[in-house]
């Protein structure tokens, strides 16, 4: 028995079924990378040989082939020699060759009813084997009852079992111990008709009905003389026999070699396939050679991908490019991966160059895939660098861009720092097709860009709009601060049409600066609106700041007509001058100065206005006579807090604070009053006084 490990026969063969029906893989891979047929690809042959018991299958095998299997002494008795089913290799073909030698049918130590292990047998041999010898007694042929009628059936009817196996099977049927009586064309004609009855014989699937026995095989005998008459004969015979398994020694390319020129499932899955086999026939299921094959390409494949793949992992080049990767852009970095990558594929290849091409094409796939994955982080990583320079090159060069020609020059720098990133991603993918994770970072980078983009023309355009509010408060502030100084009747027309100019000649301005910006309509509205709003923010803050010192303007309104003359020189006070029809005159000057600070009129006029300008007129004159000096009147007339009739978002000055301004106007002027009625009444004095007395 196997014993858990490899059964030789003492001459370099090994067990490969025991008699029992065990599978003995101890020794298939050592055989098989001993002899060659590892490393042979589909370059290899298996023989086999089926017979009855002690018909001479292993001194045939050893003669022709060289192997060293065990024989039957005939001195011993005749009784069984191989048990099970062994393998050697062939020392005397020059092609690696594996020879199986299988138990002999019909004996009697497994008992007359028990042909298990025989039909199971004889489908792993013509599952295996490339060529099948089935060793035949002469005296056999043509009989009914002869030992090798159940062989025949049981080899026809197990063939059966093989699903599209997609080639003949080749039998040899070897006519062991020819009469010279028996022309041998006879002897083969008569087996050839006895094939036919038992082909017709055995019940077919529907599929198959019809189709003749060499349909399903190729042909061939061979006849040899009786071994212990004329041994030297039989030896000659089978050398001569052998050169019909040697390719090379045929003239015309090897057609007439038994072996084809390639095996159906490479050397270095062959222990796997015999266990498989085996595994299938011993279920008792039918055997489909095409999705055995592809199933030991699977199997091979993903054995090669799971080792490659920890070899690449493991790999000191690649644990390089993965640290520079994480580190910082790395030069060629997909260049440099798709080399190792390529590396590895070609070790794929090689290993897996006999099995199965459709797939193998597809587990390459697979293969390119796992050794893609493991670099897949760190060309995320190069990836992500490409973004940042990319997304750093374009900042630097949008804030580079001035105003004039600001979108098309934006649109060019765009353009070119994604041809750049392109390049460097190419530069970064470590397979052929650019990868989603790419394109998902150009999408990034081009909202990176549009943000920065955003950024530099929102800058720009504040800019701009600062330069054109800078220029408008330059042009319209000192006009419109000398407005409210001076306050002439027409002050609030005055102030319209200098707002309403200056703000459509800064639009105009605004326009012609932000041209070049592209700006969308939107974005250029709301810079207007700014502008405007910024017009309007100059024009209030003057009036504010009139407002707040309202006291003091309207006193230099009374000033400037009390103390100058109509021609702008100071009033001399003669005994004849009016004082008080100046200081009347003056008042109203004031109290009108006073009238145009109470309601705001920079959108429009305002009809209001009239009612507090008659009210404050006639305070004017009211404070201007002697009854009125002490304010009582300024005290009805001034009592409410609100201008009727008037909104109170126009309201400057209520008629409280009305009151308060024009009393402060009048404690700060009065003082001016007295100093006049003084000089007056000095130069009165003056004219009085007598002549001198000399």
């Amino acid at each position: 028995t196997c014993g858990g490990g490899m059964a030789s026969s003492g001459s370099g063969g090994v067990q490969v079924v025991d008699e029992n029906g065990v599978l003995c893989e101890g020794g298939l891979d050592g055989l098989i990378d001993s002899t060659g047929v590892g490393q042979a690809g589909l370059g290899y042959g298996i023989v086999a040989i089926m017979g009855p018991q002690s018909s001479g299958k292993s001194t045939l095998m050893n003669h022709a082939f060289g192997t060293s299997f065990r024989e039957m002494n005939a001195a011993m008795g005749r009784s069984q020699t191989t048990q099970g089913i062994w393998m050697a290799a062939s020392p005397k073909l020059e092609r690696p060759t594996l020879i199986l030698d299988l138990e002999g049918t019909d004996g009697r130590e497994r008992g007359e009813d028990d042909t298990t292990f025989e039909r199971q047998s004889a489908l792993f041999a013509l599952a295996v084997a490339d060529v099948l010898l089935i060793n035949l007694w002469h005296h056999d042929i043509g009989r009914e009852q002869g030992s090798g009628k159940p062989l025949l059936k049981t080899v026809l009817q197990e063939n059966l079992k093989l699903f599209n196996s997609g080639r003949k099977k080749r039998l040899l049927f070897v006519i062991r111990d020819r009469s010279s009586k028996t022309p041998i064309e006879l002897v083969v004609a008569t087996l050839k008709e006895d094939l036919e009855k038992i082909w017709s014989a055995i019940t077919k699937p529907e599929e198959h009905r019809g189709k003749t026995v060499e349909e399903f095989f190729n042909l061939n005998f061979a006849s040899l003389p009786n071994f212990e008459e004329k041994e030297e004969e039989f030896g000659a015979e089978a050398i001569l026999l052998r050169s019909r398994f040697k390719r090379d020694s045929d003239d015309d390319g090897g057609s007439n070699c038994y072996l084809e020129a390639e095996t159906s499932v490479p050397g270095s899955a062959l222990a796997m396939s015999f266990a498989q086999i085996w595994q299938v026939i011993q279920e008792d299921k039918n055997l489909d050679l095409p999705a055995h094959r592809v199933m030991v390409a699977t199997v091979r494949c993903d054995q090669t991908i799971m080792d490659l793949g920890k070899s690449f992992e493991a790999d000191q080049r690649v644990i390089a490019l993965q640290e520079k990767a994480n580190a910082g852009l790395t030069p060629e970095f997909g260049e440099k991966c798709k080399g190792v990558i390529a590396e590895y594929l070609s070790q794929f290849d090689e290993l897996v160059e006999f099995f199965d091409a459709e797939v193998c094409r597809g587990k390459r796939d697979e293969m390119v895939d796992k050794l893609q994955s493991v670099l897949s982080s760190a060309a995320a990583a190069q990836f992500e660098f490409c973004r940042m320079t990319a997304t750093a090159a374009y900042g630097d060069g949008i804030l580079s861009v001035t105003k004039e020609g600001f979108s098309r020059k934006a649109e060019e720098w765009k353009t070119a720092v994604l041809e750049q990133f392109d390049e460097a991603i190419g530069h970064a993918c470590i397979s052929d097709e650019t990868p989603r994770e790419a394109q998902d970072v150009r999408t990034r980078l081009v909202d990176d860009m549009r943000g920065l983009h955003s950024q530099a023309l929102k800058d720009l355009k504040l800019s701009v709009l600062s330069a054109v509010k800078k220029s408008l408060l330059k042009a319209m502030g000192p006009p419109l601060s000398a407005l409210f100084e001076e306050l002439p009747k027409d002050t609030w027309l005055k102030a319209r049409q200098l707002k309403a100019n200056m703000q459509n000649l800064h639009s105009a301005k605004l326009r012609e600066e932000t041209e070049d910006l592209d700006l969308s309509l939107e974005d250029h509205n709301a810079c207007l609106k700014e502008l405007h709003s910024y017009v309007n923010e100059i024009c209030n803050n003057l009036v504010e700041e009139a407002v707040a010192s309202a006291a003091s303007r309207i006193k230099n309104v009374f000033t400037k007509s009390f103390c100058f003359n109509s021609k702008g020189m100071p009033r001399v006070w003669g005994a004849k001058v009016d004082i008080s029809a100046i200081n009347l005159a003056s008042r109203k000057l004031a109290a009108e100065a006073l009238s145009l600070l109470t309601i705001s009129q920079i959108e429009k006029n305002c009809s209001e206005l009239s009612v507090v300008t008659k009210l404050l007129d006639g305070l004017a004159e009211n404070e201007g006579s002697a009854e009125d000096s002490d304010g009582d009147s300024l005290s009805a007339a001034l009592t409410s807090n609100t201008w009727k009739g008037v909104k109170e978002d126009l309201v400057l000055l209520s008629p409280v604070a009305c009151r308060s301004v024009w009393l402060q106007m009048n404690s700060e002027v009065s003082y001016m009053l007295s100093q006049a009625l003084a000089a007056q009444e000095a130069a009165k004095q003056a004219n009085n006084r007598a002549p001198p007395l000399w």
